[in-house]
């Protein structure tokens, strides 16, 4: 078990760590952090090892700096006798421990282990996870991730690693299109998940539709289509009256569940069938001026209005 001891060093003696996993330091959150340390009895230690005549941050080199914006001689330090070649993976388990680092910065630093395997006698990725404590999983979908952002350029540095490893066997163009939606806010994380799932097993239409920017085929109303409707007639005529009627999600799957059984029947499925069976479309909204409340226009297809 490696060596440790918790003392006050001063601020200067400390230096910050060249392979620091930590990327960016924003200076508006670093000043915010420094008004709020009124003595370093409220500073949480952070961890360094000797190095030279002074000392080298493992981790919490953001409270390092905010300490030395907030004008403080000393800081609290647990120190650690690391050899030189632990840096990294100490400097990483360290961070990952606090979830200090941001997506892009974790799979760039455990992309490096990986790519320093040899020096570092890890010959498998499940052993750098058991080196980091992670799940096998995780330390895969991050080196995936890299592999992935450094060949397809543009891929917003503010991707979620689990969009990027729940598309991994997607087409690249499938793939990109979804982590635009994703960063346009056009889909929530669950959203993301069902229209991935959809992709893997929809036919090209309806994965037209999911992928086009601004569609109001919702990833649950293609889900409702795939898995009710076999024929493609039959998902076709439920698009085209998702467009035409602007149905709801419940109202798909009230449509979809009336196909199967008009098909039980032997009856063909049509346009008309679904009017004369009753299904309530929704036509059209509107946002009250006065109450700022919207509603929905809905009719029977019977020239009635329903509300």
């Amino acid at each position: 078990m490696k060596a440790m001891k918790l003392e006050m060093l001063p601020v200067t003696a400390i230096k910050p760590n060249p392979f620091q996993p930590r990327q960016n330091f924003d200076k508006e959150s670093l000043k915010e952090l420094a008004d709020s340390l009124e003595d370093t009895s409220v500073i949480h230690p952070i961890v360094v090892r000797r190095h030279g005549k002074g000392y080298q941050i493992i981790a919490g080199e953001r409270r390092w700096r905010s300490a030395q914006i907030a004008g403080l001689k000393e800081i609290p330090a647990i120190i650690k006798e690391i050899p030189d070649d632990k840096v990294l993976v100490e400097s990483l388990v360290e961070n990952l421990h606090r979830k200090d680092l941001t997506d892009v910065e974790r799979e760039n630093a455990i992309h490096e282990l990986w790519m320093n395997r040899e020096t570092l006698k890890i010959k498998t990725k499940s052993e750098l996870a058991k080196v980091l404590g992670l799940p096998e999983y995780k330390v895969q979908y991050d080196i995936e991730a890299w592999e992935f952002r450094h060949k397809e350029k543009g891929i917003p540095s503010s991707t979620p690693t689990y969009i990027i490893s729940r598309t991994q066997g997607l087409p690249v163009k499938e793939r990109k299109k979804i982590i635009e939606k994703v960063q346009k806010g056009e889909f929530q994380a669950q959203e993301a998940y069902t229209a991935i799932k959809v992709l893997r097993r929809a036919p090209d239409p309806i994965k037209k539709e999911i992928l086009e920017s601004k569609s109001i085929i919702t990833p649950k109303m293609a889900e409702t289509i795939v898995e009710r409707l076999q024929g493609e007639e039959e998902q076709k005529l439920v698009l085209e009256e998702i467009k035409r009627f602007r149905l709801t999600e419940d109202e798909v799957e009230d449509r979809a569940r009336e196909i199967q059984r008009i098909k039980k029947t032997g009856k063909p499925v049509t346009k008309e069938m679904g009017v004369k069976e009753g299904i309530i479309y929704t036509v059209g909204e509107y946002e009250c001026a006065h109450c700022k409340k919207r509603y929905l226009i809905k009719c029977n297809g019977k020239h009635d209005w329903v509300e």
